[in-house]
């Protein structure tokens, strides 16, 4: 049975969410959360959710830059500054919006990591990866193919782990998404 911990309900918009929106989510990450009890998919979306930390992107920009020429030190640029601004975004309205975690409100939603940061909404994680995803895709074509699916995997171990509603996936794909394929279409143009 989904049961909220506490509940803390303000008015108008973020209220009606709160009460209306928020406990579907719950419930359909309580649905997710029956897949934890297979361990190879707990396995992988811990892995998929820790390569999301950084080592991912890391790993991406020596190889681009060790084994690239002038495009691939540009995509690499472009990335980078993707991941800088979507940090400096998702902080911002994380610290403004101030949405709790779905384990700090839900008892039947226990977190499956610790979360790195005190707010859910957006989903960092999910924000950087597409933010990456997007300016490599626009600067390599064909790399979509590749960092698409890990950046839906991300977003989805986020959910999975317990550590964010859909909505805060959801938002934070869009808001990465945007950033990463308007800072590729800039360097495209060469405006940077």
């Amino acid at each position: 049975m989904l049961t909220p911990e506490k509940t803390k309900i303000a008015g108008g918009l973020v209220g009606y969410y709160a009460r209306h929106i928020t406990p579907v989510e719950a419930r359909m990450m309580l649905r997710v959360c029956e897949l934890r009890r297979f361990q190879p998919i707990t396995l992988l979306m811990r892995t998929s959710s820790r390569l999301g930390d950084g080592p991912l992107w890391y790993l991406t920009a020596l190889i681009l830059l060790a084994g690239g020429g002038a495009v691939e030190r540009w995509a690499v640029l472009a990335a980078g500054i993707s991941l800088l601004l979507s940090v400096l975004l998702f902080t911002l309205l994380k610290n403004v919006i101030g949405r709790p975690r779905p384990f700090e409100i839900w008892a039947d939603l226990p977190c499956q990591m610790p979360p790195p940061d005190r707010f859910s909404f957006p989903s960092g994680h999910t924000m950087t990866a597409f933010a990456a995803c997007g300016a490599l895709a626009v600067l390599l074509p064909g790399s979509l193919a590749l960092f698409l699916p890990v950046a839906i995997l991300i977003g989805f171990s986020r959910i999975f782990l317990g550590l964010h509603y859909p909505t805060d996936v959801l938002v934070g794909a869009l808001l990465g998404s945007t950033i990463g394929l308007g800072m590729g279409r800039l360097f495209l143009m060469g405006v940077l």
